[in-house]
């Protein structure tokens, strides 16, 4: 695994502990304050990464964050990897623990692996990510999200890919604090 994989898996791990110590001062992960949530996602069937976001609860219904993220294509000596930078809004519909949810990330994408042959077709693109799902509220103050979206972005700068706007879908599971 490559230095910079370690030290975004390590940023991630580190961020999500220090969430979940920090959020054991209320019973209600939707309770106005600071709130943070850690994702394991799946790009296309075949991407597995991970995401934290740590941000502020306004109300039961709103929340405005910021993160980090990471994944990887696993196949074989070729495992070209990816980082996020991002900010992100989630709008929960009722104020029961579990409720239907939509939101949107908008940040920056960065290809690591783009200098070496891994038919990597961008090094770097800004996207939105809007996405839809459900969350689940749990007794000990946690809640538990189960998110669809997709990333939709555009290449810039050095690109190998004739296209402006790119498309993933992303599959999210994840634990809230």
């Amino acid at each position: 695994m490559n230095k910079h994989c370690r030290i975004i898996i390590a940023t991630m791990l580190i961020l999500g502990i220090t969430g979940v110590s920090l959020s054991a001062q209320s019973n209600n992960y939707r309770s106005k304050g600071y709130r943070g949530s850690f994702s394991v996602t799946d790009h296309y069937g075949v991407w597995v990464g991970a995401e934290t976001s740590h941000g502020y609860m306004f109300d039961t219904k709103n929340y405005l964050g910021a993160g980090v993220g990471g994944f990887v294509f696993p196949n074989g000596d070729l495992n070209p990897y990816f980082g996020t930078l991002f900010t992100e809004y989630r709008h929960y519909l009722k104020d029961k623990p579990s409720t239907f949810v939509f939101g949107a990330q908008a940040g920056v994408l960065h290809s690591f692996t783009y200098e070496k042959d891994y038919d990597v077709k961008f090094k770097n693109a800004p996207y939105v990510e809007p996405t839809i799902g459900w969350t689940w509220g749990l007794k000990n103050g946690l809640g538990l999200n189960l998110d669809l979206g997709a990333m939709i972005l555009h290449p810039m700068g050095e690109s190998r890919t004739g296209s402006k706007i790119l498309a993933m879908p992303k599959l999210s599971f994840g634990i809230e604090f």
